[in-house]
Parts: C-alpha cells; structure tokens; sequence
C-alpha cells in the first residue's frame, strides 16, 4: 500500500500571530523554543505568579513585555492569541479569563480535568468568537496527516484491534505526583487516549484497573475500550515503569505502526497482514525533533485563526471533551483523585 505524502504547513504562509504566555514553566520554555527555532511565530509578552520568574523566562527568549499578573497579560491589546501552561489545576480559570478578555487560546493538554469545565471553555469561546484549542499538538504532526489520509481512503479496511502505550518511570518528576499538577492518566495517558479516538471514534464502553497511591496519585491504569464497530483499543499508562511508547493497530487489511515514541516526530509504517508481511513506511527527517514537534500546532493555530475557526478541524471540541471523560472515567474507576 502506498503511503499518502504528508500535509505539512509552511510556517511562512501563515500570519505571525503576537502570543502572550501564561505559566512560563518546562513546558512553556520547550514551546516557545521550538516555535521561534521553527516558525515565524512572536512571543511578544509574559507573565507568571512567581516572583522574578516572568523577567527571567522574557531574557532568555527575547520577549519585550513582563506582565505583572495574568489579568493585566491578557488585557494587552497587542496580544492577538494566549499560550496557557499553567498546572492543569488552573487551567479553567486561565482559559476563561483569556476568554473573557477576548484572546483566543492554546491550552496545554489536558485543557481541564472535568468534561463540563471543557464544554464551559468551548461555550465561552463560541460565544466570544474566538479561537480554542487544546494543545494536543500530536494531532499536527506530519505523520498523523498521512494517519488521516489513510483513515479517510478507505483502504485499510474496518478497524479491529489498537494498542497503545506510554510507560516511562518519571517518578523524579514532582509535579505529576500532586494533585492539580498532573496525574498519568492524564498527563501521559492522554495521548493513547487521543490516538483511540482518532483511529476508531467514539468508544461504547470503558473498563479499567491499576495502581493508585495512598494519596489519590495513579501510578499506572490498563484501560479496555470497545466500541459499537467490534474494535477494541488497550491502553496502558504508567508513570513508574518504562516501556516501548508504542501505538499500532489492526485493520481488516493492514496493520498500522507509528516510530516510537509515537507521539513525537517518528514515523508511521503499514504493512500487510500476511506472515512474511509487504511493508511501507514513511520516516520523518525534518530535522523537527522530539519536542520541537511543539511548533506544527503553533502553525496550524494561526491558519485556523486567520481564517476566523474557533476550533481546530483535526482535533474538535466535541473530541476533546470526550478525551477529557475517557481520562476521567479512567482515574474513577481505579479510584484516583489526581485533582
């Protein structure tokens, strides 16, 4: 099967929007790196709670303005769209002041822990006619193009079987282990959650089990989903074992497998289902490594802004909502309180 060239954005064919930042944390630096290595995006302001932090995150990346609070960044009547990487905690409470102040928004993923805080987000930004996309910037990379390129021919066939994993021991990383700033299931497991969805919609049903620490913390989740087609998708999540960061799936006609880690700039390979297996893969040499992948959704946001979208074609309100439920089903049904 001939694999599809990828669609893929020149970053000079887009305006060069001016971004404010909320949350200048890990996160934040990685973004705005890639996206000034990448594209002809501007940071043009920042702003952060901790003191001194806002002026230090402004001399390292060249950003002219320093706010000194969130209200008076989003007030900024230069500012044309507000990156929001604060702890997913505040997250509902950044994104509707960006909202209100009538800036559209990149929300880091998960953009909430609650669907109805999502659907709350969407219905201000709708009513606001401005832009909101949660950053789930895997569904810009080029090899999820050429994923939906296949997806829509048909050639593949129906659907069958998905597996999906994201283990890395990140146990050193303090945030995921407090409530409000992380949680696996919804920091690292969010993104087999994603690619569920892509490949095979929405599921019928949900069932789960794994490790919850004495504080409320996941520590890992084994997720089955099956869905109104026959297909089933197995998720495992863990945040203190490591494993391949792997994602492949079984159709009626082929088998589809993404370069690991998955959810980065890797690749993506179809093969036949017989046992000495025809193979095609397409191998991403950009040069647009790792977390430099950041950048393509920063493109993608300003062509849909300047052709006045609220919402992104390849990653919709309703999906992200839907993301979000999954996630929480996840965390509920293992007795989880990461927020």
């Amino acid at each position: 099967m001939k694999l599809p060239d990828p669609i893929i954005i020149d970053p000079q064919s887009v305006p060069a929007l001016n971004w404010g930042i909320i949350g200048p944390g890990g996160i934040a630096e990685t973004f705005v790196g890639a996206t000034q290595k990448h594209t002809s995006q501007r940071f043009a302001a920042v702003a952060s709670r901790t003191a001194g932090r806002g002026d230090e995150f402004a001399s390292k990346f060249n950003i002219p303005r320093v706010h000194a609070n969130y209200a008076e960044l989003v007030a900024d009547d230069e500012l044309d769209a507000i990156y929001i990487a604060s702890h997913q905690g505040d997250h509902f409470e950044h994104a509707m002041l960006a909202i209100e102040a009538g800036k559209s928004i990149l929300v880091e993923k998960p953009i909430t822990y609650l669907p109805e805080q999502a659907e709350q987000i969407f219905a201000a930004a709708a009513r606001h006619k401005v832009l909101a996309m949660e950053a789930m910037w895997t569904r810009y990379l080029p090899q999820s193009t050429i994923l939906r390129q296949l997806l829509a021919s048909g050639e593949l066939g129906t659907p069958e079987l998905l597996t999906a994993s994201f283990c890395a021991d990140n146990r050193a990383i303090e945030r995921l282990w407090k409530p409000g700033g992380g949680g696996i299931v919804y920091d690292m497991g969010i993104y087999p959650i994603a690619m569920a969805q892509q490949i095979l919609g929405t599921a019928k049903s949900i069932t789960a089990t794994g490790l919850v620490r004495p504080d409320g913390m996941d520590e890992e989740s084994y997720t089955i989903l099956t869905y109104e087609s026959g297909a089933r998708a197995s998720l495992t999540m863990s945040g203190i074992a490591s494993l391949p960061i792997s994602a492949s799936c079984s159709f009626e006609n082929a088998i589809v497998t993404f370069g690991e880690p998955f959810f980065v700039p890797s690749s993506i390979s179809v093969k036949t289902k017989d046992f000495y297996p025809e193979q095609s893969t397409w191998v991403d040499e950009s040069g647009i490594a790792g977390h430099e992948g950041l950048s393509y959704q920063a493109t993608w946001f300003a062509k849909y802004l300047s052709k006045g979208r609220i919402e992104s074609e390849v990653h919709t309100h309703a999906e992200t909502v839907e993301g979000i439920a999954i996630a929480h089903e996840i965390t509920t049904q293992i007795g989880a309180k990461p927020f």
